[in-house]
């Protein structure tokens, strides 16, 4: 089961790690065009879609720098 996810950052705000989650569980692109219609009237920007398929991180595939 694949789940859409959208996040934004508040107006104002530049630094890409402050996004806010302002949508979870969209089964639809309606739902996400509506979710960001309002999110653009109430000032956020930069805004990006996600899935998630339910699955944990894999966090073994880590890349160390």
């Amino acid at each position: 089961m694949k789940e859409f996810l959208l996040y934004g950052l508040e107006q104002g705000e530049t630094r890409d790690y402050m996004e806010t989650l302002l949508l979870s569980g969209a089964r639809s692109m309606a739902e996400i065009e509506r979710v960001i219609a309002l999110a653009t009237d109430a000032g956020f920007h930069s805004l990006r879609v996600a899935t998630y398929n339910g699955e944990p991180p894999n966090f073994a595939k880590a890349v160390n720098i």
